[in-house]
Formats: structure tokens, sequence, C-alpha cells
């Protein structure tokens, strides 16, 4: 998920989710090494209303839906569901983001396209995987997913007032004469094609995790019954087995992140989103989550010592992929200053060089 690059209405969770309107450097090449002459036009599809919602709620295989928990469909539709199963709201849910997709408009379609076209020789030049790679979009209505940037399958989900947003900065720039120069929205969509890709290849970007940002692969994930109820599954990192060993931040013991919501009958979507710390410990059976008075031991993610400063970007690092997601986008783009000397970052450069080619 990510709400960053662009002006959006009405979200805020902790600072790694606060709304900004993206206004980095315009040297789109700066510290890239040589585009190709010739690169070939991106491949970009935008689903249909049916397509859209038939790609949300009835995909082969697909169980995002079968493993989300009453509370947060209680978020996703804003109702206590009084009296309905959880195999009632599952359908509920599914049901109401496939009422919730749209259709793109012409000018949406052409702004998106032309901030991706644009972006295509610095992909060639700098993660060629990109430009291997087709772009899909779905539009879903701003009550949908919180209105929040996301991903599902090989497709992006855009709600309305990210392509809205797109749309009219595509017009006012095209009427000052600096359509070519812009790079908003561009980390946007370099972020939600990241979690594509890592969805297409989880193999290729887990040496990124362990060996550069130093989580381990909990295999399985330890359950916790408390913990499953108050979770907030992310479409674009809904597996929960990863773990990082506080002794690389100078603690003891294991932390899993994790995201999960406040105990409210209807929690607010992302307002009472919580990103915590699950205190987990490895056993000679397997992975544990340690409780305390009976719930999982937890802190707000942000408040272990030395975690936010361990990553190049204390930004959504509740997850390896989105870590991953927000350090990629950066180091393609190279709009931030002193990117190499961020934590992590030459271990970053050598895994990209290789993985993104």
């Amino acid at each position: 998920m990510n709400d960053r690059d662009l002006a959006l209405p009405d979200a805020g969770r902790r600072r790694l989710l606060q709304l900004a309107l993206g206004t980095a450097s315009s040297a789109l090449a700066a510290g890239a090494r040589a585009a190709p002459a010739d690169v070939a036009p991106p491949r970009v599809t935008f689903m249909t209303r049916e397509a859209g919602a038939a790609a949300l709620a009835h995909a082969p295989g697909d169980r995002y839906y079968a493993t989300l928990g009453l509370m947060e469909i209680r978020a996703r539709l804003q109702s206590p569901l009084a009296g309905m199963s959880l195999a009632d709201a599952r359908v509920a849910v599914a049901e109401a983001d496939a009422a919730a997709v749209l259709s793109f408009t012409d000018e949406e379609c052409i702004a998106i396209r032309g901030v991706i076209a644009r972006m295509q020789p610095l992909l060639a030049a700098r993660a060629p995987l990109y430009v291997r790679t087709p772009w899909s979009f779905i539009k879903l209505d701003d009550r949908a997913e919180g209105g929040m940037p996301h991903t599902r399958g090989p497709h992006i989900v855009l709600p309305k007032s990210v392509a809205d947003a797109m749309a009219k900065m595509h017009r006012e720039m095209a009427e000052a004469g600096k359509l070519a120069v812009t790079p908003r929205g561009r980390n946007l969509l370099i972020h939600e094609q990241t979690h594509v890709l890592e969805r297409l290849d989880p193999a290729r970007f887990e040496p990124l995790f362990t060996d550069v940002f130093g989580f381990a692969r909990m295999a399985p994930a330890p359950a916790n019954a408390w913990l499953s109820a108050h979770r907030c599954t992310n479409p674009d990192g809904p597996d929960v087995e990863w773990a990082l060993p506080l002794e690389k931040i100078g603690g003891s013991g294991w932390v899993m992140p994790d995201v999960i919501l406040r105990d409210v009958p209807v929690p607010r979507m992302p307002q009472d989103f919580l990103a915590v710390g699950i205190d987990v410990a490895k056993t000679a059976n397997g992975w544990q989550v340690i409780e305390e008075g009976g719930e999982p031991k937890r802190r707000d993610l942000g408040r272990i010592p030395g975690y936010d400063v361990h990553f190049p970007f204390p930004e959504e690092d509740f997850h390896p992929d989105e870590i991953a997601a927000v350090t990629l986008a950066h180091w393609i783009l190279r709009d931030v200053p002193d990117l190499d000397a961020k934590p992590l970052m030459p271990g970053v450069d050598a895994w990209a060089k290789k993985a993104l080619a």
C-alpha cells in the first residue's frame, strides 16, 4: 500500500503513511547509466469495470478474502456487521470491492500512461526488469481499501482520488509546458509496480529481505488467536512470516513487524491502523508469539530502539515488501539527497544491479 507522492484526501497512517505531494528533483536520470537509444514503449492495460471487478473478486486461486478477519472486514465495510458470520462477511467485502470498481476516463489513461512512458528510458537504464513487466491498472472508488493505492495479483489498484489527481496534474503541467520534466507520480507508480514484481517472483526478492535488510523467514509464522482477530491484512504484503533479530539493532530477541487494528466496534481505515512489533521466540518446536496478560507482547514499531534507523527509510517499515518498495523507488529515481549514505544502501545497490537487470 502507498499513499505517498500524490495529494489524496482523508488518509492518515502513522508517519509512514502520511500524505505528500511528490516534488522530487526534475533530474530524471541523475546517477543512472546511459539509457539505450531505443526503448520499447511500455505495455499498459487499463481494466474495464467488468474485468476489474472479476480480477478483484473472482481471480482463480486468489485467497485474499479468505484470509480477512471479522474486525478488518468491519473496517473495510464501515459496518458492525451485526449477526453476520465470518464466511458471509468475506463474501460481502468481496462483493463490495467488485461493486466499487470504476472505469478509467480517457484523460486518466493518457496521464498515467504518460508518466510511465516518460520513465521508460530511466527504467531501462536503472532497472530493466520494470521495462519488461507489463503494467495493469484497476480503478476503485475511494471508499474501498481505505482509499489507498495497493496491488492485487498483477494489477495496481488506484483509488479514484489518485486517478483524478494524476489527470489534473497532467492537464496543469501540459498547460504550463512542463509535462516533459515533471517527476510527480513516478514514485507512487514504481512503488506499486515493485509490489507486483514481488508477487510475481518472491524468490528474486528474498535475498534483499534476508541478506540486506536482515530479516529471517519464519516457517511457518507463529499463530495467535488475538493477533489473528486484530490483524489488518496488507494486500501488498499478506505473508507475515518475517522476523528481525534485535541483535542487529543493539537489542536481544526477535520482533515480528505487523499491522493491527485498534480494538473498537468499527475501526476506521486507515486511521485505526497500528504498526507494531510483536515479540516472538525461536524454539525447538518452532516459532512462538510471546504473550503478556493473554495477549501478544507488542510495542509501537517506531518506539523499538534502533528499528527505524536500521532501514534506509523509516516509511512503511512494517513489512519487508514495503521497505523494499519504498527503497527501490528512491534507488531508481535517485530523488533524495545523500541516497548512497543511507543505511544498507550499498547492499541494496549491489542486489538491485543484479536482480533488477
